[in-house]
């Protein structure tokens, strides 16, 4: 379908830093989450919990010792992340392992961590602005469609892409395939989609649980004890439901064979694909071998990053061997390159 893919790792979402390092925009990359988990950890210590009941939307009212349970359980299962991140390489190693030992319990909570991880982090800071300035100049009138020979998988577990198009539109133009979705997939659209790899630390996109969240009432540690809470309670008769996205490439899902068929007939056209700020780590590597390998038109991949080398260099692993394909390297990192081609 899409000519151009645009693949993207945590760098596309890193945004900008002062001068100190600290966050403007984005979202931290791997070297920045341990000091940012810890950051998170005394937030959630410090969230003030108002004595007697809370009335929710008069849908749900929860009170001040449910609050505290739902604290202590979320510090807990932070300290329990931070521990697994200083004894591992990354939050990705530490979750592959925990689903190669069958550790369920914990491989749920690291999940259900992240989720609220990076609401918190969604809430603190603007997202990346190159995600606007890349809709802006891609977006087709009159929907605010992705024009169908563009097309997006991310890595990423963030929701920076769609936050960024709240300025442009409801949502209704941003299709999202992520195989972790619930009820029936989702009609697979002529224009650009957007597939997530990893699922993305997100519910589902019901309009009460967008009002809750943007509830100026409730301050952004109660929405999230709130939320966390909530994660593993079926709260479905009140027509929403608080329930991570995230699923791992790796990891078995309801419609991962949906999700499969819709990354096929999204990337059999493509003849070039934008990498940006992903460094092809070894975990990921069967299905980046799955991704690349499924483009039979594929003759170019700009890869646009600090260090376009080392990317070059590993993606050499996943690239089809008996192909001569371009890797054109693109170290300006100030927008989100849009090639020759499109």
């Amino acid at each position: 379908m899409s000519k151009t893919i645009y693949y993207l790792g945590a760098g596309a979402s890193f945004g900008k830093r002062d001068s100190n390092g600290g966050i403007l925009e984005g979202i931290p990359i791997v070297s920045e989450i341990p000091a940012r988990f810890d950051a998170f950890r005394l937030f959630i210590s410090n969230v003030n919990i108002p004595l007697g009941e809370i009335n929710l939307w008069n849908l749900f009212r929860t009170n001040t010792s449910s609050l505290n349970q739902y604290k202590r359980q979320l510090l807990e299962d932070i300290d329990r992340l931070i521990t697994g991140i200083k004894d591992h390489a990354t939050i990705d190693t530490y979750a592959r392992k925990l689903y190669l030992t069958q550790n369920k319990r914990d491989f749920e909570r690291l999940k259900d961590v992240l989720c609220a991880f990076f609401l918190w982090e969604q809430i603190e800071h603007k997202p990346d602005n190159r995600y606007d300035t890349f809709l802006a100049n891609v977006l087709e009138m009159p929907a605010l469609n992705l024009p169908h020979d563009i097309s997006i998988l991310s890595w990423n577990y963030d929701s920076q892409i769609e936050h960024a198009y709240r300025a442009y539109g409801d949502g209704h133009g941003l299709i999202v395939y992520e195989k972790n979705t619930e009820g029936e997939w989702p009609e697979l659209i002529k224009n650009g989609r957007i597939i997530k790899l990893n699922g993305r630390a997100s519910f589902a996109n019901f309009p009460i649980i967008n009002t809750f969240l943007n509830n100026p009432g409730l301050s952004a540690g109660l929405q999230l004890l709130f939320i966390y809470g909530h994660i593993h309670i079926d709260t479905g008769d009140a027509g929403f439901q608080f329930k991570t996205h995230l699923s791992f490439a790796w990891e078995d899902a309801p419609h991962k064979e949906d999700w499969l068929r819709t990354i096929y007939s999204t990337i059999e056209d493509t003849e070039q694909v934008v990498v940006i700020g992903y460094s092809f780590p070894y975990f990921n590597r069967e299905m980046d071998r799955l991704v690349f390998r499924s483009m039979p038109k594929l003759k170019k991949v700009y890869v646009q990053d600090k260090d376009t080398a080392a990317v070059r260099q590993a993606m050499k692993a996943v690239l089809p061997a008996n192909r001569s394909i371009s890797t054109i390297p693109i170290t300006s990192c100030e927008q989100f390159y849009l090639p020759e081609e499109l």
